[in-house]
């Protein structure tokens, strides 16, 4: 008479944990069990740590198997004691070898397990837990079908997911009528499993609270849109390196005295939250000193000592442009930035040499400033070094097809800044600034 289904696998099992002496606490280091174990250990994702669980434990160690999160856990508080009415948990997978409707089982769904039952036994004690029928209570919420299909098992074992301490959960196995009942040996190699999946599931809920908690911060850098001049046209778009939720660059728009309006730019070196974090400030600072109606050199100058109070600046760039539609001028001073550049209505373009100054954050500096003629209907084009620099181009040839891009451009300016990005810097290796003004021409 041949052996139940699974057994042949299950006797594997067994020879794998004898091989390294089957003491539970002790993990295999060779073998299937220590190969899975591994790739649960590393798994990212829980619900993929759930399915590897369930691929090694069906049919190998039982004809059925579900992994259960605890609520509380995933919530970040204390596991195993929600309230006298009962412990909530939340089916992460079912697997059964015999044929079985998904709805009867539903991944997703929430569970409030009777305090003494066998599962929160498990739970509370840290311990596996070997029973005969399954908790009732979890039965009384089941469809019919899912009761029906239960009363096909006669041997239940429930086994602690254990997460740096902290109870995360249970494996529950299950073997349908005439397999043999769950023995320690069985308990141990479930065990094996329940620790692997532990480590991975507590380094999936860090990896996972850790991100929730740098775009929380990320995004609560990123500056309100700010106003739209009334005699001026601007757009802008600002854009972090491809993978990133915000970078180091950075563009404000603040109107000033007598109908200018004044417009910065900044690079900060590096992209990622320390670059942000270092934007952040420099833009506060910037922002506060163009408000006292500074002359561009000497806002930059002042921006620049201030780097000096700032924790971990290494290096930035920045230029200040005041524009007055009324003198059609525009008044500009940088700190190590890129040159301008100047469409001029008649088609024709320029790149201005600015007075050389130095990136902020090198020590104490002095920045001087020149003046141009910004006519109606000529754009200026503020930037950082994303837009037009890459790997296989130099910022001299960016800067080049930023003037070809640029010249005898129509229409609204949102609609060309975003098809100057689209041309020079499709997918951004570094972080991505472009604003663009222009006095209109009525």
């Amino acid at each position: 008479m041949g052996s139940p289904p699974g057994q042949e696998g299950r006797a594997q099992v067994n020879d794998d944990l004898d091989s390294v002496g089957g003491l539970p606490g002790s993990l295999p280091h060779r073998g299937p069990l220590a190969a899975v174990g591994l790739r649960l250990a590393s798994g990212t994702e829980v619900a993929d740590i759930a399915r590897l669980a369930l691929d090694a434990i069906v049919p190998a160690l039982a004809d059925a198997a579900g992994v259960f999160g605890a609520e509380q856990f995933f919530r970040g508080g204390p596991p195993g004691h929600d309230d006298a009415a009962g412990v909530a948990v939340r089916r992460l997978g079912t697997r059964f070898s015999a044929k079985v409707p998904p709805e009867a089982f539903p991944p997703g769904e929430a569970i409030v397990l009777a305090v003494g039952s066998p599962t929160v036994r498990c739970m509370r004690a840290g311990e596996p837990v070997i029973f005969a029928h399954p908790d009732d209570q979890m039965l009384q919420h089941a469809d019919p079908g899912a009761r029906e299909i239960a009363s096909g098992y006669a041997s239940f074992l429930a086994v602690p997911i254990i997460a740096r301490d902290a109870v995360a959960g249970f494996l529950m196995l299950a073997r349908a009528l005439g397999s043999p009942a769950f023995g320690e040996g069985d308990a141990a190699a479930a065990g094996y499993l329940a620790a692997y999946a532990g480590t991975g599931i507590a380094n999936s809920v860090t990896l996972t609270r850790l991100r929730t908690i740098a775009v929380t911060l990320q995004r609560g850098l990123l500056a309100a849109d700010p106003p739209q001049p009334e005699r001026l046209e601007v757009a802008g778009r600002c854009l972090p390196a491809a993978g990133q939720v915000i970078g180091g660059d950075w563009y404000d728009i603040i109107p000033l005295p007598g109908g200018r309006t004044g417009i910065v730019v900044g690079d900060v070196m590096g992209h990622g939250p320390e670059a942000a974090a270092v934007m952040a400030q420099l833009r506060a600072a910037a922002h506060a000193l163009a408000q006292l109606d500074l002359p561009p050199g000497e806002l930059l100058g002042q921006v620049n000592g201030t780097t000096a109070t700032l924790r971990g600046v290494t290096m930035a760039t920045c230029v200040y442009a005041v524009i007055d539609p009324g003198e059609q001028s525009c008044t500009l001073a940088a700190a190590g930035h890129l040159p301008a550049v100047l469409a001029m209505p008649d088609g024709t373009t320029q790149a201005p040499a600015l007075p050389a100054g130095p990136s902020l954050g090198l020590g104490p500096a002095s920045y001087r400033q020149a003046s141009l003629t910004f006519p109606p209907g000529a754009i200026l084009a503020l930037y950082t070094d994303g837009l037009v620099e890459t790997r296989t181009r130099s910022f001299e040839d960016g800067i080049h097809d930023l003037r070809s891009g640029i010249a005898g451009s129509r229409g609204p300016l949102a609609i060309v800044c975003d098809t100057l990005i689209q041309e020079l810097a499709p997918r951004p290796d570094d972080d991505i600034t472009l604003i663009l003004a222009r006095i209109p021409a009525s």
